[in-house]
């Protein structure tokens, strides 16, 4: 099966054929073969999926990986490497050693779309405004979400007149980057929650902890507060609206705090 897989990819990359036998639908030209080692890191996500592992389950022993997938040691490897250093599996060494299922996290798909907008020549200010046009998508998301029991429960801890709201935890900065990871997963697309997930985690990495201070302000506080409720009653429109200004307020303050920061390329690190 996997080396059918792989005769497969090599022969199908599944692009329409004739004319445009050497140009990708994104205009790269041809598109390269894959690895080998390439080909079986993907035939490994695809049978976690399939077998519905979750993160933390153990994966097969080495020496079963290399006769399921019929390949060589350093192939093999250079697979599990691959998914590794994306964060998708994890291979622990010492006892209890094994490769186990990572998580599909935010942070492990910016720090590798910080690589290719760094070398696309992204700036800050180029990533602010990204932040600002998406941030207030999920806002708009999240008040739509059907789920209602769902969207209050999340929503509680943020409104006015709760036991946490102006509370010393929900002044902590770590608070402030949550309230907008609830606010992501509410939005209830996990297209969208991952990628712009993505885009406020390099932002919040980057420049919103950048600016020295040991708790939020009041008027992000407030903010949040007045957000939650939006996205609490279901009203879209108003939730975007709120968010927009919300994030506008935030980008504007570092703009001043740091000007010189938001010209400069976006780092990989």
């Amino acid at each position: 099966m996997a080396e059918r897989r792989r005769r497969k990819a090599g022969e199908d990359s599944g692009e329409p054929q004739g004319a445009t036998d050497n140009f990708s639908w994104s205009g790269e030209g041809v598109r390269r073969t894959l690895k080998t080692s390439e080909i079986v890191a993907l035939e490994i996500v695809r049978d976690i999926v399939s077998q519905g592992l979750k993160a933390g389950d153990r994966l097969p022993l080495e020496a079963q990986m290399l006769v399921q997938y019929r390949v060589s040691r350093s192939s093999l490897r250079e697979a599990l490497r691959l998914l590794e250093v994306q964060g998708l599996i994890a291979i622990r060494p010492g006892p209890g050693s094994g490769t186990v299922v990572g998580k599909v996290l935010p942070g492990n798909l910016a720090r590798t779309m910080t690589l290719y907008l760094h070398l696309a020549g992204s700036t800050y200010d180029q990533l602010l405004d990204a932040w600002l046009q998406t941030e207030p998508l999920l806002a708009e998301l999240a008040a739509k979400n059907p789920d209602r029991a769902r969207v209050k429960a999340a929503m509680a801890p943020f409104l006015e007149g709760s036991d946490t709201c102006h509370g010393g935890k929900l002044r902590e900065i770590k608070a402030g980057l949550a309230f907008h990871d609830v606010v992501a997963e509410l939005a209830d697309n996990p297209v969208l929650t991952l990628v712009l997930k993505a885009i406020g985690f390099i932002t919040a990495e980057h420049i919103l902890v950048a600016a020295p201070r040991e708790e939020l302000e009041d008027r992000i506080v407030d903010d949040h507060a007045v957000l939650a409720e939006a996205i609490w009653a279901g009203k879209p429109a108003l939730a975007r609206k709120l968010m927009a200004e919300h994030v506008e307020h935030i980008v504007a303050d570092f703009k001043v705090y740091w000007p010189r920061r938001v010209g400069e390329k976006v780092q990989w690190r």
